[in-house]
């Protein structure tokens, strides 16, 4: 049996009865995260249409800020190799990766894992055998990149895996993913800091992907600011 502390692989396959299509409204913080918990893994299932299955790990209890930072130019470096490994000039917005990330605490502090979508195809030389031999070779080579971004200095770490053949499979990924999903956000659990919901990742959404192109810039320090950070002198820290 495949169990996490909220979500099992049993309780998802006996809940896709017709029974399960109830009402949502719930007053339960319990109950409001495993319906949300359920949604997304039905999303993750049916609807994102993702290849690789990931982990990234920055240490031990490396700072929020600064993890999200690594993601966000892993992401625009990743895109960037992508364009350049294929026949597009440039790299519209719906061109662009998708990664949808979950954070989790436990053992030596903030990870995340998570799941890529590639809507650009690279372009396999005779160097990559396989996409999952292209974007060991793309991530290895950013996460080298990232090196000396973490205040703490410790190692940026990845681990990619194929999208599965079974669904069985696929669903352990995506459990095993959010395992943790829903801590720090309910009425018994509350630590914003570590609110799991709060610090999910949708590249899309979160990060404002806009066209790049082949000469568009690559170093952190060339880049745009992640779209969602705030700085210290920003009007969110003041109300906050």
């Amino acid at each position: 049996m495949f169990k996490d502390s909220h979500l099992s692989f049993e309780d998802y396959v006996s809940g896709q009865s017709p029974s399960r299509k109830r009402a949502l409204s719930t007053k339960s913080s319990y109950e409001q995260n495993h319906l949300v918990r359920q949604h997304i893994t039905d999303y993750l299932l049916y609807k994102f249409d993702w290849q690789f299955w990931v982990t990234f790990t920055f240490g031990y209890n490396p700072q929020l800020d600064e993890v999200l930072d690594v993601l966000y130019h892993s992401h625009h470096r990743i895109d960037q190799r992508l364009l350049k490994h294929s026949d597009l000039s440039m790299m519209k917005e719906e061109d662009r990766s998708k990664w949808l990330l979950f954070p989790e605490y436990a053992g030596r502090g903030l990870h995340y894992h998570g799941f890529i979508q590639l809507n650009t195809k690279p372009n396999l030389s005779e160097s990559y055998k396989t996409e999952w031999w292209w974007m060991e070779s793309a991530l290895r080579n950013t996460v080298e990149s990232m090196e000396g971004l973490l205040t703490d200095g410790g190692p940026i770490t990845f681990k990619h895996y194929d999208r599965g053949h079974r669904q069985t499979d696929n669903l352990k990924m995506i459990l095993y993913s959010m395992k943790e999903y829903g801590k720090g956000a309910s009425h018994f659990d509350q630590d914003p800091s570590q609110d799991r919901f709060s610090y999910t990742v949708l590249s899309w959404a979160d990060w404002k992907m806009t066209p790049i192109h082949r000469r568009s810039k690559n170093k952190v320090t060339e880049v745009a600011p992640r779209p969602d950070k705030v700085f210290p002198q920003s009007l969110e820290t003041f109300f906050n």
